[in-house]
């Protein structure tokens, strides 16, 4: 979706890619040797930088915020929750570098309470032969989470749109498959994107995909947050069609910086005549189970473009429709 995101200057646009180019490399070799604590200090910084340097994102990253809380964009709430929300994205990257290196009881160790119980479901329904697709949204850290379902011996295929910044999406592939993670890589306009993940099906393994970003801006528009907003559809055609259930699936920082598992109640999609009434009953589900997941977790919902359609004012810019107070 980096298309959608406000264009970084030369300045910045040569650091972030320098930085990718460089760094990642560094972080790689880092990431299972140095304490955590260190690497997430570090991130914290590296993160500043790249911000103060590509400011633009933050108006949009405000905009969504003032939504979801039912604050006034330049509230210190608002304000607050998007510094979190910076330095969420850059625990992702340190964590997904580390755990993946380390032995899965490492990562085990930093999950809150039962949650790691909530895997026995997923692995008793493939015992049972249901097709499972695990949904999900760039929010916390959801890469580790497949990484975790392959290190705990459940196949895990990850549908994912390849990244804009090359080198980024390279080591991203490699973690995937040091963590036990199958990739299934599409382009949303490719008609025979359903292909592989089929295969995937056929192969007994567990398909995992999101279901907050349209890439294309051609999914169904329903409402989210108190304003519409476009979705894809895919996940559910893809449900419908194969019988799969969607099973909404969430890994999340807790406040001390170990991780939350959250899996909720499966959604089966309808097969009537009307397929885009299956479709959008079952998106409809989607959303809600979505909604309270980034209420819970408001700073760790990664949108850096504007998630709702902006108004066109009178002088013809574009202006975002007001959230409304209390909203959240």
């Amino acid at each position: 979706m980096q298309w959608k995101i406000e264009r970084p200057s030369r300045l910045s646009d040569g650091f972030n890619r320098w930085a990718i180019r460089r760094g990642f490399p560094a972080l790689a070799w880092l990431a299972p040797r140095a304490p955590r604590w260190f690497l997430l200090a570090g991130a914290r910084a590296v993160i500043s930088v790249v911000m103060l340097l590509h400011s633009k994102p933050k108006r949009a990253i405000g905009r969504n915020l003032a939504r979801v809380l039912g604050r006034p964009e330049g509230s210190p709430e608002v304000r607050r929750a998007a510094r979190s929300m910076l330095f969420h994205l850059a625990y992702y990257w340190v964590d997904l570098f580390r755990f993946p290196q380390l032995p899965p009881e490492r990562l085990r160790e930093q999950v809150v309470g039962g949650s790691l119980r909530d895997l026995d479901a997923l692995r008793a329904a493939r015992a049972a032969g249901d097709r499972q697709i695990l949904i999900t949204a760039h929010l916390g850290n959801w890469e580790l989470g497949a990484v975790m379902a392959g290190q705990a011996e459940l196949p895990v295929s990850v549908v994912y749109v390849r990244d804009e910044f090359g080198e980024a999406e390279a080591f991203r592939s490699l973690l995937r498959h040091l963590g036990s993670v199958e990739e299934i890589a599409i382009r949303p306009e490719d008609r025979l994107a359903s292909l592989p993940v089929l295969r995937a099906f056929s192969e007994g393994r567990i398909v995992a995909l999101q279901g907050d970003r349209d890439f294309r801006d051609s999914g169904m528009v329903a409402d989210f947050f108190g304003a519409p907003a476009s979705f894809p559809t895919g996940p559910f055609h893809l449900a419908r069609m194969t019988g799969a259930r969607l099973v909404p699936t969430f890994i999340a920082y807790a406040r001390d910086r170990r991780f939350e598992i959250e899996i909720g109640e499966p959604i089966l999609v309808e097969r009537t005549s009307d397929r885009d009434g299956d479709v959008r009953r079952a998106l409809e589900r989607w959303l809600a189970v979505l909604e309270q997941a980034i209420r819970r977790w408001p700073d760790q919902w990664y949108t850096f473009y504007d998630f709702w359609p902006r108004q066109p004012t009178a002088s013809g810019e574009s202006q975002r429709e007001p959230a409304a107070e209390g909203a959240a």
